[in-house]
């Protein structure tokens, strides 16, 4: 089993921050927009068609 450290948890913490906040940009600028869907998860839709789902364990591309 690996272990993770407290650095590795606040970076990985920190990166998805940046992430988020990178995307929620594009909201702000009209590009994408927040869904949540039926299973009440988080996705990010992109005007050019690209969707992205906001996972425990990551993000995910859906199309």
């Amino acid at each position: 089993m690996k272990a993770t450290s407290i650095d590795s948890v606040s970076e990985l913490s920190e990166a998805r921050h940046r992430v988020e906040a990178y995307c929620q940009s594009l909201v702000n600028a009209g590009e994408a927009r927040w869904w949540v869907n039926d299973d009440g998860d988080v996705e990010l839709h992109m005007e050019s068609g690209e969707a992205y789902l906001f996972g425990e364990p990551g993000i995910t591309r859906l199309k």
